[in-house]
């Protein structure tokens, strides 16, 4: 597998890794503004707010190692339509 084709696995990986992130980060921003007394499930909200945000942050380290190019290992660059390195090209 040459550098271009790594470098588009590396980026559809990166955009899926964020979209994960968020589907954890955002209901657990949404729980951790309301009430924490409350609970649904038999855990206290607190925790389990917790628990969604550390399972985001995995999800958002594999979004930052999918966003490093493959030859110079360099921050390709910003955003999710990132063509190609800004270091070396």
């Amino acid at each position: 597998m040459d550098i271009v084709e790594k470098f588009r696995v590396q980026s559809k990986k990166r955009i899926i890794n964020t979209v994960l992130a968020l589907m954890f980060w955002i209901p657990a921003l949404a729980i951790s503004y309301y009430d924490l007394t409350f609970s649904f499930i038999p855990m206290r909200m607190d925790y389990f707010d917790l628990i969604l945000k550390a399972l985001g942050l995995v999800f958002i380290v594999l979004a930052y190692r999918n966003s490093l190019c493959p030859k110079c290992d360099s921050i390709a660059g910003n955003g999710w339509a990132v063509d190609e390195c800004k270091s070396c090209g």
